[in-house]
């Protein structure tokens, strides 16, 4: 099994916003966009992506989060609608919310993310999800998907992020559930589960509970946790509790990223091969302003599928 791991697509979509939108921490992002992010992100560059991973023949993708810029109803309808264009989206796609789609405390009351993906977030056990819907979990073939929320509202400058308790404990009994024993588990999250060596200061961006996320996944042996948020590149991997096999985990970068050249930082996306539970290669793919499109990067082999 393909599996596609997009993130941090930041669709911005200010057509018919009223100036009071901006009387929040909005105020904040919006100078913040002005300064640096308005051109740094592409609806189109994201475009390039998917149809770069259907060319690749992907049979599922994952969006760790942050499919907006200011959580303002204008962006979730054109973010959501960029997903909708991915064939068979609803049984193809699995998608988390990111600190820019708890962006305020009204677009997280509101559950605005939850409104727009819903046909997404959907669980295959759904005895185990919360009232806010999460932790969900989709089988394909024998790979389990996990998502969980770690988007909060935060004050201005701010972007970390937390599992609500009650959340964690119940992934806690998801990952116990016998149906999953056989499966090869990715788990969904937006924030990094590890310190980011480029951040000034880790409190301002950083998961509050990692330590306990991380605990729940080693001691149940997930494979591979992806997540977004830094716009970096990167695959890190730690021991499971048991001593038996390691969790994986990724971050694609930022995909929609069409302003830096530095290749860990550029628009990028992940594939991984899966296959007979266990994870065969990592292949990275970066865009290409020049070509307009995405090339191939790298690619992480932990062993040969035998043709």
């Amino acid at each position: 099994m393909r599996i596609g791991h997009i993130s941090d697509l930041h669709v911005l979509h200010l057509e018919d916003v009223n100036p009071l939108d901006f009387a929040s921490k909005r105020l904040v992002g919006g100078i913040n966009l002005l300064r640096h992010r308005a051109d740094a992100h592409s609806v189109e560059v994201a475009r390039h992506a998917l149809a770069r991973l259907s060319e690749l023949d992907v049979d599922h993708i994952c969006i760790s989060g942050d499919m907006t810029n200011l959580a303002l109803p204008s962006e979730f309808r054109a973010a959501s609608k960029l997903v909708a264009e991915i064939p068979d989206a609803e049984t193809r796609v699995s998608v988390v919310p990111g600190n820019h789609d708890y962006y305020t405390r009204g677009a997280a009351r509101e559950r605005r993310f939850e409104q727009h993906f819903q046909p997404y977030l959907h669980s295959d056990l759904p005895a185990y999800q919360e009232s806010t819907g999460y932790p969900f979990v989709h089988f394909r073939e024998d790979v389990a998907i996990i998502g969980i929320n770690s988007g909060v509202p935060t004050p201005p400058l701010m972007a970390w992020g937390k599992v609500a308790e009650n959340e964690l404990r119940a992934l806690d009994a998801l990952l116990s559930d016998p149906k999953l024993k056989d499966c090869f588990k990715v788990f969904m999250i937006h924030h990094p589960l590890l310190p980011f060596q480029y951040a000034k200061v880790q409190e301002s961006r950083h998961l509050v509970n990692a330590t306990d996320v991380l605990k729940i996944l080693r001691e149940h042996q997930v494979d591979l946790a992806i997540h977004g948020h830094n716009h970096h590149f990167s695959v890190n991997k730690l021991p499971h509790l048991n001593g038996s096999g390691d969790l994986y985990i990724c971050e694609a970068g930022s995909t929609s990223n069409r302003a830096n050249s530095l290749p860990e930082f550029a628009g990028s996306f992940n594939i991984f091969e899966i296959e007979d539970r266990e994870l065969v290669s990592i292949e990275t793919h970066i865009y290409d302003g020049f070509e307009d499109t995405f090339v191939h990067w790298k690619e992480e082999v932990f062993r040969r599928v035998l043709v």
